[in-house]
């Protein structure tokens, strides 16, 4: 058993040093894509000309022009000829729902459709002033926007002319009222640093009280992991508070102001308890680790951490939003938030804008719109700001998480600068994804499941609990995520009790936190555009997807933009296969099952896609579906490392030494290790 712990001990330190290698190897390219966009980045203190620039081949003058001289809510018809229907006017439709947002906007186009999923989009009919009419009367728009239509009569009279497009407003009616054509101010402030400050300090202090509460609990989190678990669960409990407040009918700017009290009222009650509570440091293994590292490379592994989060600086807040889903998913909602100082209809019941997916869940949405709402502007520029956020948390709880096990600082490093220099974790925290936070939420649940489950206090289940809600609260993927997490750890502990606590509080935390957004779609009637209903017969008819799906989803986790972590990590788990049984280090089976639960189950999910093709569908997201384990892998390969040197007994697993406090319980030595034993149910 010794000899096989220590090659797997090996195999794992190899493994991470080869995803290190593998991403040192692509900095190049990295580092060729981040170049090309630098003139962009450059042009920074010129925020239109970026715009300019960045929505082509759509019209930004026209649409900046049409959102300054429409009245804030009219809905809107644009009108293009068909035709270059899937590049030009395509991203004409979706920048004109971004730019002129909260305006329904409808797109009409002689263009036949094809069936596939761009077609959908647009109005198909002859383009006559009689058929212009006809739709805008069906759609309630006064408004004509009509955008490459030179030589077409237009009904009623010109507003104004830019770029190429002209807009109309038909019929008599007289202009809207100034105060309804006022558009949101455009330009930052000189303190826009310090507003920036100020909301994400109130993130922190509300995510500050969750960690309050959970050492109240057992739980004593400290140093870089209490930065990173409060700005992560405090954007999720910000989020969650004022989707409450707005469906109370609180505006935006009195949400500012009562969150703001709020945090500053916690902070306060904070900072006294502290004074009162009997401190006391956290305690870290004194066991030498199984491998011994160099000190020098520490400071390479720091230096490769910091160089990959300036690149991720660069990419999220140097240039407006770029992607598609980054700006069409998510701050087209945030917009509407703010644009409109609540939860409007905008964001989950207007079909005009079916197309941002009006079910998704809103905690990225909601973040962006309290940042937006401290700035005073929906400068997309900026909503990079709470992704690089995540994703500095990420690398946190990656780092403290090894260091909780007793891993050698040197150890914790290595894992944390793999996952820091993934590329593509750094790209999607780069480019504004969801995907960033649900990826760290998910990393939090399953973290401190397992100090839950290796005899942690009930601190580490709330933080558990909660991050499993705010998984689901990120994106519905969340979901899946969550099932097969419970799935995992029953299978691996089924006769303990703390393992069914464990997945009933996740449970609950998903219900509170996530239930009453799904709630409130399934009973608005709102559908997700991108499935087909999930029945019997869909999947009979779309069996024969599962080979296609398949090879796509393999080719993915093939792919060098994981540092090829995913068949690393098979790799050592084959020569896990024969190290021998290490009581209590439950990651060394949770971790590999939920993998291996979750890669069919994601594939599966493509049986259901509404795409045509749906191979692009699965081509475009598959990558993004599976991230989420990604970091877990690492970890995993990082608790390898050392044991049964590396000790996890109760008083390291949440680093904190309070002494016995009521409730609780004694403890028995398994294989050297510290459980309580008040929830054992097996022998």
């Amino acid at each position: 058993m010794v000899l096989g712990t220590r090659i797997l001990s090996i195999a794992a330190v190899c493994a991470l040093s080869m995803a290190l290698l593998a991403a040192i190897l692509d900095f190049p390219n990295r580092w060729a894509y981040v170049e090309a966009r630098l003139p962009l980045t450059q042009l920074w203190a010129q925020p239109d000309e970026q715009n300019r620039i960045q929505s082509s081949p759509a019209p930004y003058d026209l649409l900046k022009e049409a959102n300054a001289a429409l009245p804030r809510h009219a809905p809107v018809l644009l009108v293009t000829p068909g035709r270059d229907i899937a590049y030009r006017e395509y991203n004409t439709f979706h920048r004109a729902l971004y730019f002129l947002t909260p305006r329904p906007v409808w797109w009409m186009a002689p263009t036949h459709p094809d069936g596939s999923w761009k077609s959908r989009w647009w109005i198909s009919t002859p383009v006559t002033p009689d058929s212009i009419r006809s739709i805008a009367a069906e759609k309630g728009a006064q408004y004509i926007l009509a955008y490459g239509l030179e030589d077409t009569a237009l009904p009623g009279s010109a507003i104004l002319k830019v770029d190429g497009g002209v807009l109309v407003r038909l019929g008599e009616d007289p202009p809207a009222t100034q105060s309804e054509h006022l558009p949101a101010s455009s330009s930052l402030s000189l303190i826009w640093p310090l507003q920036l400050i100020a909301g994400a300090l109130i993130v922190w202090l509300l995510g500050n009280s969750m960690l309050t509460m959970a050492s109240r609990l057992g739980y004593s989190a400290s140093g870089v992991e209490a930065v990173a678990l409060s700005w992560s669960l405090g954007a999720g409990l910000l989020s969650v508070l004022m989707l409450w407040l707005s469906a109370l009918g609180i505006h935006l700017d009195w949400q500012i102001a009562i969150l703001t009290l709020l945090a500053a009222g916690l902070g306060t009650w904070h900072m006294t308890t502290n004074r009162r509570a009997v401190r006391t440091s956290p305690v870290l293994s004194r066991t030498k680790p199984g491998v011994s590292w160099p000190t020098t490379l520490r400071w390479l592994l720091l230096a490769l951490i910091i160089i990959q989060v300036a690149l991720v600086i660069l990419m999220a807040v140097g240039r407006p939003l770029e992607v598609w889903d980054s700006w069409v998913t998510w701050t087209m909602k945030a917009r509407a938030i703010f644009l409109d100082g609540y939860i409007s209809p905008a964001v989950y019941a207007d079909p005009s804008r079916a197309v941002t997916q009006l079910d998704y869940p809103l905690l990225v949405p909601l973040v962006q719109a309290w940042f937006f709402g401290w700035l005073g502007t929906p400068d997309d520029r900026l909503v990079g700001v709470p992704s690089v956020l995540f994703y500095l948390s990420l690398i946190a709880v990656c780092y403290a998480a090894v260091r909780a096990r007793g891993g050698e600082q040197t150890l914790a490093l290595l894992a944390a600068t793999v996952v820091a220099t993934m590329s593509l974790l750094a790209g999607l925290a780069g480019i504004v994804f969801a995907e960033m936070p649900l990826t760290l939420f998910t990393v939090i649940t399953v973290v401190y499941l397992l100090k839950w489950l290796e005899g942690g206090p009930r601190g580490t289940l709330l933080v558990a609990s909660l991050g499993a809600g705010l998984m689901l609260w990120t994106k519905k993927e969340g979901a899946l995520l969550l099932a097969t997490l419970c799935v995992a750890a029953l299978a691996t502990n089924l006769r303990r009790r703390r393992a069914w606590l464990g997945v009933g509080w996740m449970g609950l935390g998903a219900a509170l936190i996530a239930g009453p957004w799904l709630a409130f779609t399934v009973l608005n009637g709102t559908v997700n555009s991108a499935f087909l209903p999930v029945t019997l017969d869909t999947f009979r008819a779309n069996i024969g997807r599962v080979p296609t799906i398949a090879q796509l989803e393999l080719n993915s986790l093939l792919n060098g933009w994981w540092s090829y972590i995913w068949p690393l990590a098979g790799i050592v788990a084959l020569a896990a296969l024969f190290a021998g049984k290490r009581p209590g280090l439950h990651a060394d089976k949770l971790i590999p099952l939920a993998a291996l639960l979750y890669i069919p189950l994601a594939g599966l999910a493509y049986v259901f896609s509404d795409f045509v093709p749906y191979e692009q569908h699965v081509l475009s997201s598959i990558d993004r579906l599976l991230v989420p384990l990604s970091p877990l892998l690492v970890l995993w390969l990082a608790f390898q490392v050392g044991t049964p040197l590396l000790r996890p007994p109760s008083d390291l697993l949440s680093t904190h030494n309070e002494g016995p406090t009521s409730g609780s319980v004694p403890t028995r030595e398994v294989g050297g290790r510290g459980y309580a034993v008040e929830d054992d149910m097996e022998n």
